[in-house]
């Protein structure tokens, strides 16, 4: 049976039994309701970081980063300001807390992308956006050497006044002596074409 035009596409609506949708809805509910968490006391961060983690091991849900934060009552976006120190009230031992769970998401993910577990694009976008990865093209500045600079008359005549003196030539001797530069073509036998 073909699709009917007005009906949303298949790939474009998610593909949930009603029990699953349900599930998924309770779990990010019950995360949504949880009181938020004193991020200054270090222990209250590593049980609500254990809570969320039980609670998805006992639900059958994949643990992630909008659910953690949810979880600690806060963003996703604060709770990343958190974790990288950019709050400068929260003790060292939360954000040590908070970054070892980061890391234990980004190790869930990319196992879910390794092992096929996950859509690729899926990955490749939560990834992005919540560890810093990033399609990389590097630009490689390189410093010139400031004799290098100007016309190729003015670098010349740099390069013979640097030259000159160490060969103990005058200059202008020096320019009109210069060897002249010839191609020659070697065949794969060794002789000159």
């Amino acid at each position: 049976m073909g699709h009917r035009k007005g009906d949303p596409r298949p790939d474009q609506v998610p593909q949930l039994e009603p029990e699953e949708l349900s599930s998924l809805v309770l779990n990010a509910y019950n995360r949504s309701c949880m009181p938020r968490c004193d991020m200054k006391d270090p222990d209250a961060v590593a049980e609500r970081y254990d809570q969320y983690i039980m609670s998805c091991i006992r639900d059958s849900a994949r643990p992630g980063v909008a659910g953690m934060a949810s979880a600690f009552g806060y963003s996703r976006e604060n709770l990343r300001r958190i974790k990288d120190g950019e709050v400068k009230s929260i003790p060292e031992a939360s954000r040590l807390t908070l970054k070892r769970a980061w890391g234990m998401l980004e190790d869930l993910m990319e196992q879910y992308a390794l092992n096929g577990k996950i859509n690729p694009v899926s990955a490749i976008f939560l990834m992005k956006n919540n560890f810093q990865y990033r399609d990389q093209t590097e630009t490689v500045v390189v410093k010139r050497d400031p004799y290098e600079t100007g016309s190729p008359e003015e670098i010349a005549q740099r390069y013979l006044a640097g030259v000159a003196p160490a060969l103990d030539v005058p200059q202008e001797i020096a320019r009109e002596n210069a060897p002249v530069v010839e191609t020659v073509v070697v065949d794969q036998t060794g002789k000159v074409e």
